[in-house]
């Protein structure tokens, strides 16, 4: 069964790295409501644990994550 999630945002973060990647997240989400949900695309490899970790140190909600050929895709909900 596929997960189907509509974000609000999309941040296209493929070619940074962490911490910087991180920081970009926290500024969109901070400009975001409650609720909406914020789509990255990073190819990082750090970010597969930074940005899980991250969201649950920080309080938000890892709706779903993914792995594809050319980036990582997570997937966060502002509360």
């Amino acid at each position: 069964m596929a997960t189907t999630v509509t974000p609000q945002r999309t941040m296209d973060l493929r070619g940074l790295s962490c911490p910087l990647v991180l920081a970009r997240i926290k500024q969109a989400l901070e400009e975001m409501e409650a609720g909406q949900v914020l789509e990255v695309l990073t190819n990082d490899a750090c970010t597969e644990y930074d940005i899980p970790s991250w969201v649950r140190r920080t309080g938000k909600e890892m709706v779903h994550s993914v792995a594809e050929q050319e980036a990582l895709k997570f997937y966060i909900r502002k509360l």
